[in-house]
């Protein structure tokens, strides 16, 4: 590609660069080379087939200009670009061959529409919305088939690792019908002591000045929990499993009644006690009657089998004929409807979630199916003010949480227990 161009691959991004899927996930750490990768990944498919549109996005324009236009500019033979083929205000290079790297922000998702991408790179892609790639790009490779590498230092348990656990289902597996599908998806965990070119005694260095999460996250490319988290006993690696919906069993429904998002967390208790969240609603922008319908429409064999444990406000919130949310839910056809008459103590609540998720002497009583995926957002992302006991609900993530302690407050309450004794 020219004889003062050098784009060395370590091993590890050569196995990334080798593999045929179309989906292509890399969790890397710290300084183990996710720049260089989008470099060669971006190259190497604008050169090989003509006409190629090649996209790289980070989380925003600036950073984009910052991490990669500069280098990438230096590392493409001018034999291969056309003559004026660089234009400096979009980051866009043309090359002789037809083909287009372009450089775009995630910050402006409306600009990333319409087009067809055959190749796309999402850098850093922890800190995009994930509506950005569902919504707005993922539509742009329907029509070319287009391939896409998701790059990606860990940032708690986001859509990045639910992209990850994508890739990690093997190179076949069965779907949701029991059907035996190929798998698209790839997915690697590169910590930064796999990089050749990165000193260990950096990396000494680093872990004697980070705490040990940090360090992990950073470097291990470990997927960490959230601090201060409300509920602290939820983790995925025990917690999540799959839960199969029984219809000849109870039908539990905890319900919060909060208007954007409504959510309705399913669940059934089994023979051993277990409590098993097979499903979630959640509806934005809704209401009451619209949930009534939804949870109707799936389960209308075993309407006579449901039971809600709702937000008690709804007894006493008015809409538009003066029925309150509990009346809606009666007139579709619910009649087993379980609730305190005053409002549970957050602190309560989330104790009794807490102590299903792992009592003290560590038995776990509550599992979440992997499609509830709202819901076990909301068991590791709720989180408390800092320094307080207050949960802090700027990302609102946690009404999934609340709708399930109406359930669990009412029928698992945690005793008080007062210790008798003489104290020496």
């Amino acid at each position: 590609m020219g004889a003062n161009v050098i784009l060395k691959a370590h091993k590890g991004q050569r196995v990334v660069l080798k593999d045929r899927r179309r989906f292509k996930v890399i969790v890397a750490g710290r300084r183990w080379g996710k720049t260089q990768i989008s470099k060669i990944a971006l190259i190497k498919a604008a050169c090989l087939r003509r006409n190629q549109l090649c996209w790289y996005v980070a989380p925003t324009y600036q950073m984009a200009r910052q991490i990669l236009w500069e280098d990438l500019k230096r590392c493409i033979p001018k034999k291969l670009i056309i003559h004026n083929g660089i234009n400096e205000t979009r980051m866009t290079i043309r090359l002789i061959n037809g083909s287009r790297i372009e450089l775009k922000g995630a910050d402006n998702p409306d600009s990333l529409r319409g087009v067809g991408i055959n190749f796309l790179v999402l850098d850093e892609f922890q800190d995009m919305k994930k509506e950005t790639w569902e919504e707005v790009l993922r539509p742009t490779l329907a029509s070319t088939g287009g391939q896409v590498i998701f790059i990606g230092t860990p940032k708690q348990f986001n859509h990045l690792y639910d992209m990850y656990v994508l890739g990690q289902r093997g190179d076949t597996y069965l779907d949701e019908k029991g059907k035996l599908v190929i798998n698209q998806w790839k997915s690697w965990q590169f910590p930064t002591i796999m990089s050749p070119f990165i000193p260990r005694t950096e990396i000494e260095h680093a872990r004697r000045e980070m705490d040990p999460k940090t360090f992990r996250q950073e470097f291990e490319a470990s997927f960490e929990s959230m601090s201060g988290r409300v509920y602290y006993a939820f983790e995925r690696r025990d917690h999540v499993k799959r839960c199969e919906f029984d219809p000849r069993r109870p039908i539990i429904i905890g319900q919060d009644f909060n208007i954007d998002p409504m959510s309705s967390v399913i669940m059934q208790i089994q023979e051993n006690g277990d409590i098993h969240v097979i499903d979630e609603i959640i509806l934005y922008g809704s209401n009451t009657q619209e949930t009534a319908d939804e949870v109707a429409r799936r389960y209308h064999r075993q309407m006579n089998q449901v039971t809600f444990y709702p937000d008690p406000a709804g007894n006493n919130r008015s809409h538009g004929r003066g029925e309150s949310d509990l009346d809606i839910l009666r007139e579709a056809g619910f009649k087993k409807i379980i609730f305190k008459r005053k409002h549970p103590a957050v602190s309560d609540r989330v104790n009794s979630v807490n102590r299903l998720l792992r009592s003290a002497e560590g038995t776990i009583r509550m599992y979440f199916d992997p499609k509830c995926k709202k819901t076990i957002e909301a068991m590791e992302q709720t989180i408390y003010k800092p320094g307080t006991r207050e949960v802090d609900k700027k990302m609102s993530v946690e009404h999934p949480a609340d709708a399930l302690g109406y359930f669990t407050d009412f029928e698992y309450p945690v005793r008080k227990v007062e210790v008798l004794g003489v104290s020496l």
